[in-house]
């Protein structure tokens, strides 16, 4: 195996810096910068004020805003020109929330924090009748907010278009993240070996980056025996498989930094070299990736990217998974698939400086029995891309 000597010493010392902070948060000033884009945002859509609903550790935006992910419920008030309030669902978590959330009013959601918050915003902004929502709502959800609004308006699409183009502070915390990420596929790749179970090598990669402070996103996995194989692309759910010599196994791993999160993909021969169908889709995979690579600057399109995945149906392969998509706040634009398995119609789509976007290009047989995949995060730069997954490329043997 290829020198895997990959750790938090990797970081610079201003990331490090941002690892080892109690709490770490991002400074008022770049909170201040992405509330100005929000309220310019509302006002090309014409919106009086805004309500971002997140529950259950979902979703991204309460964070982006207020440096506070949301817990259980939390839900933000956002009126331009006035302050800022949080409602925070569960009462115990007021301080800790307080602690970290920076320039906004937090107040408690007495069990039902969308009734709070409404009454907040007809308080703050009584003759609001355009309103923007984020989150996914339900609509007993809509009625606690509607009484007495003109229009109601989903504002998710235009948040995910913030989040397209990362600032510098960004980029630094999903270097991190990524970091994570490929800490977490050395640690499998370091314990995988014939007789251990999918579950076992699950908890490897999470004991990877849960001491310095990363959290869990993904760890996917396709496990099957390269010379009778049945599973084609990484299953969300680990299981009590035991991993057996000759098997080949297809890992997805994701690990975040406060939602900043990098994602890793690569396959592995487990006591054994790869056979020449998966040498054959593995090449596949590489070259598409390199032709991807090697057109992702400012100014590019998504043509430019599905241009590249000619070669896939050429070698008489096709795909499963998206060949890439956007990341980082979200699952972004664009999602491009191939030819043979389109993702829907090819947008028109130009990439710009600082977007980041996963290439992993899934190369399956057309029966759907066997596959491989590689790749991971890449930010666009001034010039062209860099791959901000350091774990080296290429099939890994066990």
């Amino acid at each position: 195996m290829a020198n895997t000597d990959i750790g938090i010493h990797l970081l610079s010392d201003d990331e490090r810096a941002i690892l080892e902070a109690p709490y770490p948060g991002f400074a008022a000033p770049e909170i201040a910068a992405r509330r100005e884009r929000v309220t310019n945002a509302m006002a090309e859509d014409g919106l009086d004020a805004l309500i971002v609903a997140e529950f259950g550790f979902g979703g991204s935006a309460v964070h982006w805003l207020t440096n506070w992910p949301a817990t259980t419920a939390a839900v933000l008030v956002f009126v331009p020109g006035q302050p800022l309030h949080l409602v925070v669902e569960h009462y115990n978590h007021l301080p800790h929330a307080r602690q970290m959330a920076c320039d906004v009013e937090v107040v408690w959601g007495e069990r039902k924090p969308l009734s709070v918050a409404s009454g907040i915003l007809k308080k703050l902004a009584p003759d609001a009748k355009r309103i923007g929502l984020m989150g996914r709502l339900s609509a007993n959800d809509y009625g606690a907010i509607s009484a007495g609004v003109d229009e109601i308006t989903d504002f998710n699409r235009t948040y995910f278009t913030l989040r397209l183009i990362k600032s510098d502070a960004e980029i630094s915390w999903m270097r991190i993240g990524a970091l994570f990420s490929d800490m977490a596929l050395a640690a499998m790749a370091k314990t995988v070996t014939p007789g251990i179970t999918e579950r076992e090598l699950a908890a490897a990669t999470q004991a990877a980056y849960l001491p310095h402070g990363g959290a869990h996103v993904i760890e996917f996995m396709g496990v099957t025996p390269m010379d009778d194989p049945s599973c084609c692309v990484p299953l969300q759910f680990p299981s009590t498989r035991q991993v057996r010599q000759g098997d080949a196994l297809v890992t997805e791993i994701s690990s975040h930094f406060w939602t900043y999160s990098g994602q890793v993909l690569r396959t592995m021969t487990i006591d054994a070299e790869p056979n020449q169908l998966y040498q054959d889709l593995h090449g596949v995979a590489e070259a598409v990736l390199a032709g991807i690579e090697g057109v992702l600057r400012p100014g590019a399109t998504a043509a430019d990217v599905i241009a590249q995945t000619s070669v896939i149906e050429e070698a008489g392969f096709t795909i499963w998974d998206d060949v890439t998509h956007g990341y980082g706040g979200g699952y972004l634009a664009p999602v491009l698939g191939c030819t043979s398995r389109p993702a829907g119609p090819v947008p028109d789509f130009t990439f710009a400086e600082n977007m980041t976007l996963v290439v992993q290009p899934n190369i399956i047989t057309k029966d759907a029995s066997a596959g491989v995949q590689t790749g991971g995060l890449v930010r666009i730069t001034k010039d062209g891309n860099e791959r901000m997954q350091i774990y080296p490329s290429g099939i890994i043997r066990i």
